[in-house]
């Protein structure tokens, strides 16, 4: 009788602790799809937080707080939104090619920056993410400033001095940039 009783119950032992072994595996991998904020609906998980810290880390030879890493990816998150409002959205051939620029720059080509990136342990989407921010913004800002020049140039008057009121649509660039 003690062994139909200790049989069942050592199997169900062996079976937790078979799940216990899991779970300390698994949190390593789940950890990293973890959702550390959520901004307008869209998540950031650990993992691109761990990204972005080592491709700054790689950028600036400094290593950035997590508060700061996660503000950066908070404010690109702001920026690509803002920028699908106004109808600014590169295509991936745009990245790429931003992507080979930058390759070019360092002077190899985008297949050995990947393979670069891949060796520090940084995805390629990672940088390429990064690179249509700065894509993005930089467009509407340019959008923007021509919005501004546009509109400043056809209200004042050729003798007029520099510094001149704002018009309406130099004011509704301002609010919404």
């Amino acid at each position: 009788m003690t062994t139909r009783f200790l049989y069942p119950l050592r199997a169900f032992l062996m079976g937790c602790i078979a799940l216990s072994g899991c779970a300390v595996i698994l949190p390593a991998s789940a950890r990293a799809q973890t959702v550390a904020v959520m901004v307008n609906g869209e998540p950031i998980t650990d993992f691109d937080i761990e990204q972005r810290s080592k491709l700054a880390m790689l950028s600036t030879h400094k290593q950035p707080s997590r508060e700061e890493v996660v503000n950066e990816l908070i404010d690109e998150k702001v920026k690509i939104r803002e920028a699908k409002k106004f109808g600014v959205d590169p295509t991936s051939a745009d990245i790429d090619q931003t992507y080979a620029q930058v390759s070019q720059r360092m002077r190899i080509t985008p297949e050995q920056l990947t393979a670069s990136l891949e060796k520090q342990g940084i995805r390629a989407d990672t940088l390429r993410q990064k690179l249509k921010t700065d894509l993005v913004w930089g467009s509407l800002v340019r959008g923007c400033k021509s919005a501004r020049r546009t509109s400043t140039t056809r209200s004042r008057p050729r003798a007029a001095t520099r510094r001149s009121r704002p018009t309406r649509s130099n004011t509704e660039c301002s609010r919404s940039c």
